[in-house]
């Protein structure tokens, strides 16, 4: 149901993301965890086309509508029945957490603590910016440019559903085993295939053209839960909800302006004035831009790795130092390069 149910409403994918957030302890349990939610959404835009265009032709045009609103109020009466997972030393809310400014000047401090995380946080706003651009108008420009009608516009909303079940089920455990401790590689190339695939669509000469261009790209679907993981990893734990709320409102804030420059274009288009797949040459270049968001995010977490690795080889080092101090014989810093299998030059001993 609910992409589109206004400001208010909107909110839930904020609640959700934070809900994950807080109850999952690393990195694996929040991708899998984010998944599971995309798989949900990917089977309701499999089940909810159908449904629609079923009940449209069987009771008329306001059936969808009418079902939406019960399946909404099924939502919420599941959701004021669900248990709280928090413990209790974490329900606590301060004063200045429930203000608007002193949040969002906590968050902005937090991205700007860390480079890696303001790099993923800003291909992460580029992304929903590409993507909100193109959802927006994408019904009526399979309408316009390839002539199909409500059943057609509805196969293929389907099928995207698949893609994307299929690459939150079975594409991402598989991605992110082959390619652990290289995280922000496989983001960068998960967003590269969003750059193919709208670009694939720009020059598309038939709708037929979309449904092999869908399952090719697949793997893009999994950019976002792994850009989200990439992002909880740069906090602690308990900046988590900062992180997810700041986030969250920073992607919704690009899906909105997204969604008119989308529009704006798309409207340009058909007066004439523009090329008929700007929208769609609009969101390639912000997932292109996006790729290149997370090369210096991942460089500065390569170097942050290696400067760990630096201080705990010093810190090592200083502890054998101190254990050589008190014992005699070789000086610590043979002994260090005994402990490495560092051949030492030994020197003739005078005799006297």
């Amino acid at each position: 149901g609910g992409g589109g149910g206004g400001g208010g409403g909107g909110s839930h994918n904020a609640i959700e993301g934070a809900c994950i957030v807080d109850s999952t302890t690393d990195d694996w349990q929040r991708g899998s965890a984010f998944g599971h939610l995309f798989l949900g959404l990917g089977a309701a835009l499999v089940v909810g086309p159908a449904l629609g265009g079923f009940l449209t032709a069987s009771s008329g045009r306001s059936a969808p509508f009418l079902v939406a609103a019960l399946l909404s109020c099924c939502s919420f009466w599941i959701s004021s029945r669900m248990p709280e997972y928090l413990p209790e030393d974490r329900r606590q809310v301060s004063a200045s957490s429930t203000h608007l400014l002193p949040r969002l000047k906590a968050f902005a401090q937090l991205v700007s603590r860390d480079p890696r995380l303001s790099w993923y946080t800003c291909a992460s706003v580029l992304s929903s910016l590409g993507i909100s651009a193109f959802i927006t108008v994408r019904t009526i420009w399979a309408r316009h440019h390839f002539g199909w009608d409500g059943s057609e516009i509805g196969k293929v909303v389907s099928s995207y559903g698949l893609t994307l079940m299929a690459a939150q089920f079975l594409l991402l455990p598989l991605l992110l085993w082959a390619m652990q401790g290289r995280e922000a590689l496989l983001a960068m190339l998960c967003l590269l295939v969003h750059f193919a695939r709208f670009t694939a669509y720009s020059l598309a000469p038939s709708g037929t053209w979309l449904y092999p261009t869908m399952i090719l790209s697949t793997a893009g679907s999994c950019s976002v839960p792994v850009l989200q993981g990439l992002c909880s990893r740069c906090v602690a734990e308990d900046e988590q909800s900062l992180l997810s709320g700041g986030t969250s409102a920073l992607n919704t804030a690009a899906q909105v302006l997204g969604a008119l420059l989308g529009s704006n274009a798309f409207a340009t288009a058909l007066r004439g004035n523009a090329h008929p797949s700007s929208h769609l040459l609009f969101s390639a270049v912000c997932f292109i831009l996006a790729a290149g968001c997370v090369i210096p995010g991942g460089l500065a977490e390569l170097r942050s790795t290696t400067q760990r690795a630096a201080r705990s080889w010093v810190s090592t080092a200083e502890g054998m130092h101190g254990a050589d101090a008190s014992l005699p014989g070789p000086t610590a810093r043979a002994s260090m390069l005994l402990r490495q299998d560092v051949p030492l030059k030994s020197k003739k001993r005078r005799i006297v």
